[in-house]
């Protein structure tokens, strides 16, 4: 047994410096073992060590620098022949039709307005004001024609804030006789460049306070004079305002959904005129979007999600202002819109036609009475995912993702951050708010959950809570999309020729009538002309793309650049190893030396000394036949002599042996 466990060892010992000095092809290793001088020996170990710890370190930063996932950004700009049109959504910015106004809540605007057109005005006297002006501390309010001033003069225009206790104001606060505050002084401070002194103030700025900007008022004895109980409402969600332009009270003004669906601006009232590459378009070339802030909207080429049956969107050949979409739109004048909105004209947005708009957040407001000229150009990007980014491909929303896509729509993150927040809306306040919603094709009559109220002061705190929590993205983790489509365009205007489009209706209406006599018609009531003209600038198509800056294939030659510099290692290398381990365990588990390739290495082992030995004898008896042979004498120690080799690992008696059976 103990024989047997030296014989393994002895076989392993040899396996294992056979293949270091014959078989692996690792530049250097050999030396380890064949050198004949122990220092050389030592100093080949020493190298190769060196060389592998260097080679190792050389590989963890490649290995590194991969794993950080780099990558570039490359644009490529391509002419194209055709390319596809965009949707382009149209909508009025007064939402509600001037002729259903009394259908709905907004009702209670016009029974205000007219109450306001019998009250009568009063005239402030200008001198009051101007002497508001005159006063350094004191700010005049045009919105409730009132003088206001503070004690402090570090929250004036005229001073900067110093420190928690100070602020550095305007000369004239120390040294005017008319202007002077007290709290103020002048001090020396010798390092300013223009003067050696300064006025220093006393007390602090601070953004709330001028607390008297909005004074509470005792407005309930103006209230029990107005019989209308809606005009009521109206008045003191103004007076309550803590914005002058109302803002903060806009949701409670607005139409319900309900009514803007229902009473949203037709089509016919709004589009006028409408032609696409010089051809006429029709209703039926747009799809009705209903929107909740803006009622109801028309999309020209929306043809839904591209999993839909829709065909295609229209494909344009020609570029240039004459080329597009052109339209000619009606909106209500002013006075119409009073309390509803703080804009006139219409609203564009150029979207993709697979998507739809967002037309609160994208978009241009057009303005009445001019020509406004969009010229498009086309750009798509294509971002990588993981691991090299960190994007959403289109199958968001799926497998439990359920805060990034609300509907069918190509995935984008507007979409989703407003699910998102509709989402937490509802789940902590059992409300949400208009912007949360977005718009759609089918008629949605009411959200499943009501609008907050902003005026109930736990419901407000609460929006205030959870808006905060998704601005500081603490809530929602919306990524940008791995494909998208970018629309830019660049917003031009002219004033718009009315004459010339009243001139061609008089034409076209021209007609004889019982009399023979000519006339011509004008029954419609007038509106506001808005003229847009949409259009391509070129059809050059810029693809933004990222491209992993280190591959996988990089990665594979930078090692096998280490590896065959340092050490001259290839793959082969590593099979030539992978043999050697697989021979070791094999010998090293096995009970009796098999016949496998260690037997065979000692056989031959063997027989290269059994050889020698004949050889031996033969030059014993013929050796006077060579010169330098004849001193070579037959061992009487048989096999367990030790036999002499020359520097090339051949045994002498071979090489005498080989010789002498030449002659």
């Amino acid at each position: 047994m103990i024989k047997m466990r030296e014989t393994r060892e002895g076989d392993l010992g040899g396996l294992a410096k056979d293949f270091v000095a014959h078989k692996v092809s690792a530049a250097g290793v050999s030396y380890i073992v064949t050198e004949r001088s122990r220092f050389r020996r030592i100093l080949w170990f020493i190298c190769v060590m060196a060389c592998f710890l260097f080679m190792g370190y050389m590989t963890f930063k490649v290995i590194n620098e991969y794993l950080r996932y780099p990558k570039v950004l490359i644009k490529e700009d391509a002419i194209f022949h055709k390319l596809p049109f965009p949707a382009v959504t149209v909508c009025s910015l007064n939402p509600i039709s001037s002729h259903h106004i009394s259908e709905t809540s907004l009702k209670r605007i016009l029974k205000l307005k007219s109450m306001m057109q019998n009250v009568s005005m009063e005239r402030f006297n200008k001198s009051v004001r101007n002497h508001c002006y005159a006063k350094p501390l004191c700010k005049w309010s045009w919105f409730q024609e009132k003088c206001q001033c503070v004690e402090n003069p570090c929250l004036t225009e005229f001073c900067l804030n110093e420190n928690n206790t100070h602020c550095i104001c305007s000369s004239f606060f120390c040294k005017s006789f008319t202007k002077r505050v007290d709290g103020c002084e002048l001090i020396r401070i010798p390092s300013t460049p223009y003067s050696n002194e300064t006025c220093l103030c006393e007390g602090t700025s601070t953004q709330d306070s001028w607390g008297g900007s909005f004074p509470e008022e005792d407005i309930q004895g103006l209230l029990d004079s107005i019989p209308e109980e809606s005009v009521k409402n109206v008045i003191q969600i103004i007076k309550r305002s803590k914005t002058y332009d109302l803002v903060d009270v806009e949701e409670a003004l607005m139409p319900s959904i309900y009514e803007l669906y229902n009473y949203g601006v037709t089509f016919d009232s709004l589009v006028t005129s409408c032609s696409f590459q010089g051809n006429h378009c029709y209703r039926e070339n747009f799809t009705v979007l209903y929107h909740p802030n803006y009622g109801k909207c028309y999309m020209f080429n929306y043809v839904g999600n591209e999993h839909s049956e829709v065909e295609e969107p229209i494909e344009i050949d020609r570029y240039g202002s004459t080329s597009g979409l052109q339209l000619l739109l009606r909106v209500s004048d002013s006075d119409a819109f009073d309390l509803l909105r703080r804009e006139v004209g219409a609203r564009i947005v150029i979207h993709d036609p697979h998507m739809l708009p967002f037309v609160a957040e994208y978009g241009v407001n057009v303005k009445p009475l001019d020509m406004t000229a969009v010229e498009l150009s086309l750009s798509k990007i294509h971002r990588l995912g993981k691991p090299w980014g960190n994007c959403e491909g289109d199958t968001a929303g799926e497998d439990g993702h359920q805060d990034t896509k609300i509907n069918e729509d190509p995935y984008s993150i507007l979409g989703c951050e407003k699910y998102c927040g509709y989402r937490h809306m509802t789940k902590h306040c059992n409300c949400t708010m208009r912007h949360f919603l977005r718009g759609t094709v089918l008629n949605t009559i009411e959200s499943s959950y009501p609008f907050c109220n902003i005026s109930d002061k736990g419901q407000r705190d609460c929006v205030n809570k959870v808006s905060e929590d998704i601005e500081n993205r603490t809530t929602c983790n919306c990524k940008p999309p791995c494909s998208e489509t970018i629309y830019s365009y660049t917003v031009t205007a002219s004033e718009l020729n009315t004459k010339y489009y009243r001139t061609v209706k008089a034409i076209r209406t021209l007609n004889l009538d019982t009399t023979g006599q000519m006339k011509y018609m004008n029954y419609s009531d007038d509106k506001l002309m808005v003229g847009v003209k949409v259009y391509y600038n070129a059809f050059q198509v810029s693809r933004y793309k990222e491209v992993a800056s280190y591959s996988w294939e990089t990665l594979v030659a930078n090692i096998g650049g280490n590896l065959g510099f340092f050490m001259g290692l290839t793959l082969v290398t590593f099979l030539e190893i992978t043999e050697f381990i697989w021979d070791f365990i094999k010998t090293a588990c096995s009970a009796a030396p098999p016949d496998n390739k260690i037997r065979k290495i000692s056989t031959t082992s063997f027989d290269i000394r059994i050889a020698n030995v004949i050889a031996s004898e033969t030059i014993y008896n013929f050796g006077d036949l060579l010169p330098n042979c004849g001193g070579i004498l037959l061992p009487h120690d048989s096999l367990e002599r030790t036999v002499s080799f020359n520097e090339h690992g051949v045994s002498e008696s071979l090489q005498c042996y080989k010789k002498l059976s030449l002659r």
